[in-house]
């Protein structure tokens, strides 16, 4: 009931006024402009200043604004131009509108951003958000490509092929395609170098991310390319935990759980879900670029089998992916494994590499730091090792194994201390009953 209350009051700001020059108010079940969002991004801002926060991260090919809106309890954790949130608490992004005539996302994000801002700071308002927000941050991204969206296209704004635009989904440095990754093409749309802009602005807070999509209902995981260029499995090595993952948000609503394909899909899907290239091979695609590059836990959703539904039918569609929308974040946010690394005060920038020891359940991550630093791991319960070393230079100061056991519904802490005085030393002998020998960095592994 005060959810319901706060949010009417809420929706009476969050929309445009009538004013000259500006927009009538929009309807709620219908398809919000780019001014609108612009706009509705300020309200919400206006309307909790202390919890959510709108930020610009860059200008489309035509220059129509790339919003965000930040969703926090904590005060370092909101990004600015030149200054990264905190490592120490994790962070979710949904990304939508990459393709300009699938607005579903774009459009459920609006309803997800009003619950948010309207909880957020509020206990007792909706018990579900003040457990997510006590477990992290969430940063929506409401449509990376607002060019395509004003104009009801797939692509971006930049006319290169009869008008298509370029579409932003093939548009990011590929392992396979290009040999200099993670290195920029030069052909990197505006769009493109926004989100990769912001995403390490982010830095290793951020810990998942989605980007939502039309065209049929499934959960997407990666790899999306291969080298055979054929439909064809090519799983990441933390297959395990990202199935996990991309199953919490599956299984929260039996419409796609049940879903094993329809017409020209028919029996490709596994229970909603299905691994990129094993569907049909891409290259150049968000996830897989954002997985190797920023060890970032990247899937992508197909919300409906038609890529522009009717206006009438998204209270539905909320319905249906609501449930979905906040366990993803549940999964991320509220339950895993925070390993914390301490730095004595005046201490040396050097290097820390953390490894999860626990075969298939989460990237090595690498950061340079003399300052507390927090690494993150989203987890199912269980037993869990983790081995952290510093490093200056090629040597190795020292290292700790550190175990925990992560329980349903819980975020567990592993601290770490690096000692202030330390000689060099030999890293122990790797423990190959617990993991195998780490791979190339920039490759299919």
């Amino acid at each position: 009931m005060m959810l319901a209350l706060l949010l009417s009051t809420l929706l009476l700001l969050s929309v445009p006024g009538s004013c000259a020059g500006e927009e009538a108010p929009p309807e709620r079940w219908t398809w919000w402009s780019n001014n609108q969002l612009g706009e509705f991004v300020h309200k919400m801002q206006e309307s909790n200043p202390e919890h959510c926060k709108a930020f610009n991260i860059g200008k489309s090919f035509r220059g129509n604004d790339i919003w965000t809106l930040t969703v926090s309890t904590r005060p370092d954790a909101f990004p600015s131009a030149n200054t990264p949130p905190s490592s120490l608490a994790p962070s979710f992004l949904y990304v939508g509108g990459v393709h300009g005539n699938e607005p579903l996302g774009r459009q459920l994000m609006f309803y997800m951003a009003e619950e948010l801002c309207a909880a957020a700071g509020r206990q007792g308002v909706d018990p579900e958000i003040d457990r997510i927000l006590a477990g992290g941050t969430v940063h929506l991204l409401f449509s990376m490509n607002p060019d395509g969206f004003e104009m009801n296209r797939r692509g971006n704004g930049h006319d290169v092929a009869e008008g298509k635009g370029v579409d932003l989904n093939r548009n990011f440095p590929d392992p396979i395609k290009w040999s200099k990754f993670p290195q920029l093409t030069g052909n990197e749309e505006p769009e493109t170098l926004a989100l990769m802009n912001y995403i390490d602005l982010l830095g290793d807070s951020l810990i998942g991310a989605t980007h939502l999509h039309g065209g049929a209902e499934v959960m997407v995981i990666p790899f999306d390319g291969n080298k055979s260029g054929k439909r064809a499995p090519n799983p990441t090595p933390d297959d395990k935990l990202i199935r996990y993952l991309g199953r919490r948000y599956v299984d929260a609503q039996p419409e796609m759980a049940t879903n094993n394909g329809r017409g020209v899909d028919a029996g490709l899907f596994q229970n909603g879900m299905v691994q990129g290239s094993n569907w049909y091979p891409l290259w150049g695609g968000l996830q897989d670029f954002f997985y190797l590059k920023n060890q970032v836990y990247f899937t992508t959703i197909e919300m409906s089998d038609e890529k522009w539904p009717d206006a009438s039918e998204l209270p539905k569609w909320w319905k249906q992916h609501r449930p979905s929308m906040y366990e993803l974040l549940k999964a991320y946010l509220c339950q895993g494994l925070t390993v914390q690394v301490d730095f004595p005060d005046g201490a040396k920038e050097e290097q820390v590499v953390v490894t999860m020891l626990n075969k298939g359940m989460g990237s090595q991550v690498r950061f340079k730091t003399s300052s507390t630093h927090g690494v993150h791991y989203p987890v199912p319960a269980g037993e869990y090792s983790v081995r952290v070393e510093w490093k200056g230079g090629a040597q190795v100061f020292g290292q700790k194994a550190v175990s925990g056991e992560v329980s349903p519904d819980q975020r567990t802490l592993l601290r770490v201390e690096v000692p202030v005085a330390r000689e060099a030393a030999e890293p122990d002998k790797p423990d190959l009953s617990r993991k195998e020998s780490l791979p190339e960095r920039w490759t299919w592994w």
